[in-house]
Parts: structure tokens; C-alpha cells; sequence
């Protein structure tokens, strides 16, 4: 009976101890996948923050997209190596996609405004030369042109990348085809 007991005892402790290695290491994958997602968005945030740098107007004040991205950048400061620093985040990110992703958010016209000062109004003359483009391609020109990344792009427009290569290779060759007098211009905006 003794052995019995004692080869229970150790069955019992056995299976604890790898219960909770088993469950260790599922912690330890769900952290390493939640720091994964975390350098996803912050390398989107980059991008975007690198892309939007040159956003300031006349006076030297910072644009909208700007401010939003500094709020992230400082909520990912103030909440690095806590629990609360992805919903804080993800809401950060979120706001700005779908700001960016809205034609109507002050968000999105203040991006096209940069382009259309910085680029001797492409934007402007874009929607002129093409009045019946869709709004996705002048969304994706905009994206485009403002030098944001294929992964960028991807994530406010919800499609995967081969998706958005395939989409921006047809529209500068529509570009190219068509017969608008500033086709070279807009090419070259798409270029930088």
C-alpha cells in the first residue's frame, strides 16, 4: 500500500509540476507574441511619425497628425513595461488609422494639405485630371505619395501588401497612359 501511495503522490506532484511548466511557457509565448504585436505598431507608428515629421506649418507648429503621433509616442513612454501600455497603444494607433482611413476626418484633409503645399498642389490636381477616379485611388495615391511604407498602406487600407503593389502599379499605369498635361508630375510625387 505504502509504494502505491508513494507512486501516487509522485504521479500527482509529476503532473503538477509539468501543469505548470505547460502553463509557463504558454505565458511566456502569449508575452513574446504581445511584444511582437507591440514593435508591429510601433514600427508602423515610426513610419508614420518619419513620414509625417515634415508636416509644420508656416509657424512652426506641429499639424494634427503630428500631435496624435506625439501622444502615442508618449503613451508608449509613460506605459512601457506595463500592463496598461498596449490598450493605451492600440487606442493611440487606432485613432490615427482611422482618422486616416476617414475622407471626411480633419485628419486625412490635413494629410492632403501637406502634400498639395509640399508638392505644388498634386492633390488638388490630381482629383482635377481624373474626376472619375474612385476615392480609394485617390486614398491610395495620398498614402503613396506622402512616402508612407507598403506596410503602412496595407493597414489603412485593410488589404494585404501584394494587394496594394498591385493596385499602386495600376494606377501609375494609368497615370502614365492617360493624357493629363501633369502625368509627369504626378509620377514623380509617386516616386519620392
Amino acid at each position: 500500500m505504502d509504494g502505491n501511495l508513494a507512486l501516487l503522490i509522485t504521479a500527482i506532484l509529476a503532473t503538477l509540476v509539468l501543469y505548470f511548466w505547460a502553463r509557463k511557457a504558454q505565458l511566456e509565448k502569449q508575452l513574446l507574441q504581445e511584444r511582437e504585436e507591440n514593435e508591429r505598431i510601433m514600427s508602423i507608428a515610426e513610419d508614420l511619425q518619419a513620414r509625417l515629421g515634415s508636416l509644420t506649418s508656416k509657424e512652426g507648429k506641429k499639424a494634427g497628425p503630428i500631435d496624435m503621433l506625439d501622444r502615442l509616442c508618449e503613451q508608449y513612454y509613460v506605459y512601457e513595461g506595463t500592463e496598461n501600455l498596449q490598450p493605451k497603444i492600440l487606442k493611440e494607433v487606432r485613432t490615427v488609422v482611422e482618422g486616416l482611413r476617414s475622407t471626411t476626418s480633419p485628419l486625412r484633409r490635413s494629410l492632403e494639405q501637406s502634400l498639395d503645399s509640399r508638392t505644388d498642389r498634386v492633390m488638388s490636381r490630381l482629383r482635377a485630371a481624373y474626376p472619375l477616379w474612385k476615392e480609394e485611388d485617390f486614398q491610395l495615391y495620398l498614402f503613396a505619395a506622402s512616402g508612407f511604407s507598403s506596410t503602412t498602406i496595407s493597414t489603412l487600407l485593410e488589404k494585404d501588401k501584394p494587394y496594394v503593389y498591385n493596385r499602386l502599379y495600376r494606377l501609375k499605369e494609368r497615370i502614365r497612359k492617360s493624357d493629363a498635361e501633369d502625368k509627369n508630375h504626378f509620377l514623380q510625387c509617386l516616386e519620392r
